[in-house]
């Protein structure tokens, strides 16, 4: 049900690269070798430290091997399949201290399995005919989104968001990368010029197990602070150059996201994800954003959904082959609010969907400059 060239590996390390890919584009000759060294043990690292972004040459190694690490390090999101008996006589190891990964709300998990027991169209997505065309919603929560004034610009946008986001960790003679919740600070330059940075810190972690789940390696303790910066111009989309005409707007966003292996609601999803993710969006972009969203027919209402902070909101949702994306308006002041991605088939045999990536905006504001909160 998936073309011929959709390439999943390579997808699944672009979705979950720490480092935008935009901040390879300057990477030296000795990047590769130098992560291949670090993929093998061979740096000079405490064993169990996590591996952090400490620098922007870190940052450049690990993009600039970008697919190749998909093929060294193990990760895996979905369900895991079953244990292996053990042989006879031996003693079992101890069970998992929690869950592999996030867990749905109660009604994403609804909508999820009602997604799931539709048909595959030919070609995919599915139709979703179970939910009603999100096109009258998106059109008024534009509405509501236009109708709010615009709050006094500044020189920097600062965004906070929770995520679950790649983390390696170098052993002796090893490395194991693992998803985990983080938060994540961005302030960036409204002007487009000069740096952009990005503080990561240890977020709220899920499961029973909390820590000692995710990260096994580093005995429990909680990843370190990690820091990175980039040229403010390489931030794609940007606010301060995008149109606010439907027509035009489309184009832009569409252009940020070229991967023409997903649907077109997708690419449009993911840039105005990206979007919210640097740059404080006024009320004028976001009706903007609803309206050229509202024109995809595969775009669906899924009816009134929690983030994953509490928050209410509208939902609205699209499938690309097995994934399901959703994201979640206010219906308070028209502005997003979360965005996840699920797979809705995880392991073959397995009809348990799994989350592949999640991300909560939690604030968002024009700021005096860099290291300042709203």
């Amino acid at each position: 049900m998936i073309p011929e060239d959709h390439d999943e590996i390579r997808e699944l390390m672009v979705r979950h690269n720490p480092v935008p890919p935009h901040t390879a584009r300057g990477a030296g000759p000795g990047a590769e070798e130098a992560l291949r060294r670090v993929m093998r043990g061979d740096a000079a690292r405490r064993p169990g430290r996590p591996w952090g972004l400490r620098g922007r040459g870190a940052a450049l190694a690990v993009t600039a091997l970008g697919v190749a690490v998909a093929a060294v390090v193990p990760f895996r999101i979905p369900p895991q399949p079953g244990p292996v008996p053990a042989p006879a006589g031996a003693t079992p190891p101890p069970g998992p201290a929690g869950r592999a990964g996030p867990e749905l709300s109660e009604g994403l998990a609804r909508i999820a399995r009602i997604a799931a027991s539709e048909p595959l169209g030919q070609p995919p997505p599915r139709p979703m005919a179970s939910f009603p065309p999100a096109s009258a919603e998106l059109l008024e929560l534009a509405a509501l989104a236009e109708a709010r004034p615009r709050p006094e610009a500044g020189p920097w946008s600062y965004v906070r968001t929770e995520e679950w986001l790649l983390a390696t960790t170098v052993g002796p003679g090893d490395a194991t990368s693992e998803i985990m919740p983080w938060v994540v600070r961005r302030w960036a330059p409204v002007s487009g010029r000069g740096t952009y940075r990005t503080l990561r810190t240890a977020g709220r972690p899920f499961g029973g197990g909390g820590w000692a789940r995710i990260s096994p390696e580093v005995r429990h303790s909680v990843p370190g602070p990690a820091e990175n910066t980039g040229r403010a111009a390489d931030l794609r989309p940007r606010a301060a150059t995008l149109s606010r005409s439907g027509p035009r707007l489309r184009g832009q966003l569409l252009a940020t996201e070229p991967q023409t292996t997903m649907t077109r609601t997708r690419r449009l999803v993911r840039a105005m994800e990206n979007l919210h993710s640097h740059d404080v969006v006024e009320p004028e972009l976001a009706a903007a954003l609803w309206r050229v969203l509202a024109r995809q027919g595969d775009l669906r209402s899924l009816g009134p959904l929690r983030d994953r902070s509490g928050r209410p909101g509208r939902g609205f949702g699209f499938e690309d082959g097995p994934l399901l994306g959703v994201f979640v308006v206010s219906p308070a002041t028209g502005g997003l609010l979360a965005t996840e991605l699920i797979r809705l088939a995880g392991d073959p045999g397995s009809l348990r969907p799994a989350v592949e990536e999640y991300r909560t905006y939690a604030v968002s504001g024009w700021v005096d400059g860099e290291g300042r909160t709203p």
